[in-house]
């Protein structure tokens, strides 16, 4: 019984076989009855580079001698293009250029041709077209902050952080010697430096875009403009010296002249030997444009007692000997003014923070360039018979020589 069983078994399995290889063979005969199909190569790569609402299809051919065309089937095969192939001796490229398309994304069917039309297997791909939506979602960079090196010779740009595709920036300024000139910044640069820049000129910038790589168009935005601040630097202290001459008053009490340059802003300061009339010299060791003068009271008399109120600062490169004011350029005046503008002996906190922060006095645009300050007193805040001062410091929009 079991042999019976296994005999009926062999004869089915026998029998299926021999139906599968039965239609195997006449299936290829049917396919084959006009001799061996034949499928071209297909393209060996295709790109879609998107663009300015358009896509252009670059296709690289293989090496199948027998491909003598190409075409496109796009829109669901709505639409296709088509173009011959014109064998070189390098690798065949062919660039389809897809115009006025609304922004989105397109797929792409690409099938090469013999001569008698067999067809290879297809070849798709994706691009993307560009346009109003993508434009109206770009800004421009924007400036962080507008520094200085230390000698004033180079501005330095911090930007804030890009957008993604930013390619670059168009920078568009004034150099030193008055020429226009245009950098383009890398994209998603953190610091830009200019070697060279006109005092007070205009940065005007926009932002350059690629929506991806290899595309085919840039994007950009409305420019934009900012001014460059004015350099100032601290001229530095550690030059400083007294310079004594024999019509000014002496420092006296241990309150030294020295003390005004040390960066110590609590006390002592300096204070001068009594007399009717006050004034003090120092040499600050470079001849310099002052754009800015800073004065801090002495910590124990701040809107009062001797604290200078109102005062001139002179200056000159080449004082007489004699202490005369010949030699001298009168160069501002100065008031020393407190914020409640409460009487003399009644301060309040924000009075003191103001003073502690130190008083700024500006200077006229262009003053001329003076080595040696004299400070003269017309008036203290308590009317008293000497002067005194915490600290002061200087500075100039002059650059350092490179």
């Amino acid at each position: 019984m079991k042999i019976i069983k296994y005999l009926i078994c062999f004869f089915y399995v026998t029998t299926g076989i021999a139906i599968i290889s039965c239609t195997k063979e006449d299936d290829y005969k049917k396919i084959t009855k006009d001799g061996e199909i034949y499928y071209p190569g297909k393209a060996d790569s295709v790109a879609a580079n998107g663009g300015r609402n358009r896509i252009q299809l670059r296709i690289i051919l293989g090496n199948d001698p027998l491909v003598t065309k190409v075409k496109v089937f796009w829109k669901n095969h709505g639409d296709s293009v088509e173009a011959n192939v014109v064998k070189t001796a390098g690798r065949d490229v062919i660039d389809f250029m897809f115009n006025d398309l609304t922004q989105g994304a397109y797929t792409f069917e690409v099938y090469t041709y013999t001569a008698n039309n067999a067809r290879s297997i297809v070849k798709k791909v994706t691009g993307t077209a560009y346009g109003d939506n993508y434009q109206r979602a770009l800004s421009n960079r924007t400036i962080k902050s507008i520094g200085f090196s230390p000698d004033g010779n180079r501005l330095i740009v911090h930007w804030n952080a890009a957008l993604d595709g930013e390619k670059s920036i168009e920078l568009k300024y004034t150099d030193e010697a008055g020429l226009s000139k245009t950098m383009i910044v890398p994209g998603g640069s953190e610091t830009t430096e200019l070697q060279s820049y006109k005092d007070e000129s205009k940065l005007i910038y926009r932002s350059i875009y690629q929506p991806e790589a290899g595309a085919i168009d840039e994007f950009t935005v409305d420019r934009m403009e900012t001014a460059i601040p004015i350099f100032e630097r601290q001229v530095d202290k550690s030059k400083f010296k007294e310079y004594v001459l024999p019509t000014d008053v002496r420092d006296a009490w241990d309150w030294l002249m020295p003390y005004l340059w040390d960066e110590k802003y609590g006390t002592p300061g300096f204070a001068s030997t009594n007399g009717t009339s006050q004034w003090f010299t120092f040499d600050m060791g470079e001849s310099v444009s002052i754009s800015k003068f800073k004065t801090w009271q002495a910590t124990d008399r701040i809107f009062r007692g001797e604290s200078i109120k109102r005062f001139e600062i002179w200056g000159s490169n080449n004082p007489a000997a004699d202490g005369s004011w010949e030699s001298w350029t009168k160069l501002v005046d100065c008031q020393s003014v407190k914020p409640s503008g409460l009487p003399v002996g009644e301060t309040t906190a924000a009075d003191i923070d103001y003073a502690k922060g130190g008083e700024e006095f500006k200077f006229p645009k262009g003053s001329p360039k003076v080595r040696y300050i004299r400070i003269k007193v017309l008036e203290t805040w308590g009317n008293g018979s000497f002067i005194t001062m915490g600290e002061l410091g200087v500075w100039t929009s002059d650059k350092m020589d490179k």
